[in-house]
């Protein structure tokens, strides 16, 4: 009995170094970390960043950025309402599959008016 009195402290040492190197332990189970490739509609956009997004795209037309169509964003429901007035139902098109290109899933809603030139 003598000889093992040592294996005690031994055996309690080891179990101390064991459990502190267990990474799992120190790691929430359920944390999840943004990939750097993550793509906007994998994350939560607020209404500015949606709104944002919508007027970029809308801005990359010429003729619809001098057009200056309002964009109000609602990113809750994943909804943006374009107004304004335009000088053709092609750019009205256009407008609207602008818009919807700037975030998957969006809904549109389309109050743009259509006025030719006179």
């Amino acid at each position: 009995m003598k000889n093992f009195v040592w294996l005690i402290p031994l055996l309690f040492g080891l179990n101390v170094i064991l459990a502190g190197c267990d990474e799992r332990s120190r790691q929430p189970a359920n944390q999840a970390t943004p990939s750097p490739s993550a793509t906007p509609s994998a994350t939560k956009m607020s209404d500015s960043d949606l709104e944002k997004a919508v007027r970029a795209k809308l801005e990359s037309d010429v003729a619809l950025k001098e057009a200056k169509l309002n964009v109000d964003a609602n990113a809750d429901k994943n909804e943006v309402t374009i107004s304004g007035t335009v000088r053709s139902q092609d750019m009205r098109n256009k407008a609207v599959d602008l818009a919807k290109s700037a975030h998957s899933g969006l809904t549109i809603n389309d109050k743009i008016d259509v006025k030719p030139a006179a």
